[in-house]
């Protein structure tokens, strides 16, 4: 099931908005919990009550009481996995919006087909971060969020897992068994070198001999693998 808020001032509006939110979640057949605030307050009360959203489309500008800007930062204070979309009249907020990292910036104006598919792709986005890993080392069997992997490296058929909170974890297989496992996956890895297999998500920076990965990592990559490196970096920016 997925939980959604709508919050915005503009009571017609989030009506609206609510309509379009269960006419896509009826025809996709996806079970949710859709909950309306006209505050950043009151959403921010019931998430304190009643735990957190999967999906957050939030007004920037309230008549009164705090903005969105500050209930978004409120929220990703505690829970940084859920997307946020940012819808509001006034273009002139994408910038200051930009370093809270939203999963989407939309005008009000925007069309219904617009909107619809941005829950497209926060819906995907969502089964990306629930998506786990399962495999099994000396006896004890491990299940990982794949949102949270930095890298699978190899050595002589041992693979190294590192995690975004600095854990470690191996096991024994091929890194080309775990490449073309990572197909049928929606968190998307891609090969770097014979013996980096990494997050495409969690690449801080690109660079032509190396990636840096968000731990401040450096990962070589390999003169084979610059070009499919490219490509994905080129094909990402273009998303943007």
């Amino acid at each position: 099931m997925l939980r959604i808020a709508i919050c915005d001032d503009a009571k017609d509006y989030g009506e609206k908005l609510a309509k379009i939110v269960e006419k896509w979640a009826t025809r996709k057949q996806i079970n949710i919990q859709l909950k309306q605030f006209i505050s950043g307050e009151e959403l921010l009360a019931d998430v304190e009550s009643s735990g957190y959203f999967d999906i957050v489309l939030l007004d920037i500008v309230f008549e009164g009481g705090i903005d969105g800007l500050t209930v978004a930062k409120k929220i990703k204070e505690f829970y940084e996995h859920f997307c946020l979309i940012f819808i509001s009249q006034y273009d002139s907020y994408y910038k200051e919006v930009f370093h809270i990292h939203p999963f989407q910036y939309l005008e009000k104006s925007s069309s219904e087909n617009k909107i619809i598919e941005s829950l497209e792709q926060a819906e995907k986005d969502f089964r990306y971060m629930n998506e786990i890993y399962v495999f099994k080392y000396k006896g004890t069997t491990y299940s990982i969020l794949l949102q949270d992997v930095l890298y699978f490296s190899s050595d002589k058929r041992v693979i190294r897992v590192v995690m975004q909170d600095g854990d470690e974890y191996f096991f024994y297989k091929k890194l080309d068994e775990i490449e073309k496992q990572m197909e049928k996956y929606n968190c998307k890895f891609i090969r770097i070198h014979k013996s980096y297999l990494v997050n495409g998500r969690q690449i801080l920076q690109y660079h032509p001999k190396f990636v840096m990965m968000r731990n401040k990592e450096r990962l070589p990559i390999s003169s084979e693998k610059r070009n499919a490196v490219v490509q994905y970096h080129m094909e990402l920016l273009e998303k943007m």
